[in-house]
């Protein structure tokens, strides 16, 4: 996901950030390990002439905390219904000939700032589940999942600390989040500047997962 999030990156430079209302009338929901949690979401869709890519994100600050789905697929095939949900491992190791030409993609990933000012993150990476999109046109998708994530996590890299570098990278991607720009701030779920990825693993479960978004009005979220 590299290229995507240098994607990401580049529309953060030509887009504007507008400010997010109070109450989320777009949004992802779920329990996460059994804690009901519910965000504000925001999309972007990216593509080209053979793949599209959207990706809604939901997401709060301090703690910070963002549930990701994205959708990786063929112009026109994404519809109604049910897909499996992938890992990034499993997406990045596709052999392109062999390949299902008209398969939809799905991963879900989950971020949880842990300690102030990003000195450490528990992250759930896209693992095993379903997702239902229930409802689809051309300016609205809404829908449930349910997951089982690999959870990872990730712990600020000591000189970051000691100069203070890691400090006011963390203040600039707050304050772009908490504007709304969550999505363009990282680029990717698990991209966590100054921060170096532990050993130690588990599970993190997002159970009873819903989402929403109208993007009809011109909210300047979008961009094609």
């Amino acid at each position: 996901m590299k290229v995507l999030r240098s994607m990401f990156l580049a529309m953060l430079l030509l887009s504007g950030i507008s400010v997010m209302g109070q109450q989320p009338e777009n949004y992802i929901s779920c329990q996460v390990d059994g804690k009901e949690w519910l965000g504000e979401a925001r999309r972007l869709r990216l593509g080209n002439k053979h793949m599209e890519y959207q990706g809604l994100a939901a997401f709060q600050v301090n703690p910070d905390i963002q549930v990701w789905i994205r959708f990786l697929y063929p112009k026109g095939a994404l519809q109604p219904g049910t897909y499996p949900i992938s890992s990034e491992a499993e997406l990045e190791a596709v052999n392109k000939k062999t390949a299902d030409p008209n398969r939809v993609w799905v991963l879900i990933d989950y971020t949880e700032e842990t300690s102030k000012m990003g000195h450490g993150y528990h992250d759930g990476e896209s693992g095993e589940g379903t997702i239902t999109i229930e409802k689809l046109t051309p300016t609205y998708i809404e829908g449930t999942f349910e997951v089982t994530l690999t959870g990872v996590y990730y712990k600020k890299k000591a000189m970051a600390t000691i100069t203070g570098r890691g400090l006011t990278s963390n203040l600039q991607s707050k304050a772009i989040t908490e504007a709304g720009g969550g999505m363009f701030a990282q680029g990717d779920p698990h991209y966590h500047e100054n921060t170096k990825k532990e050993k130690e693993t588990d599970t993190i479960v997002l159970s009873q997962g819903k989402f929403r978004l109208d993007w009809s009005k011109d909210t300047g979220d979008e961009t094609e």
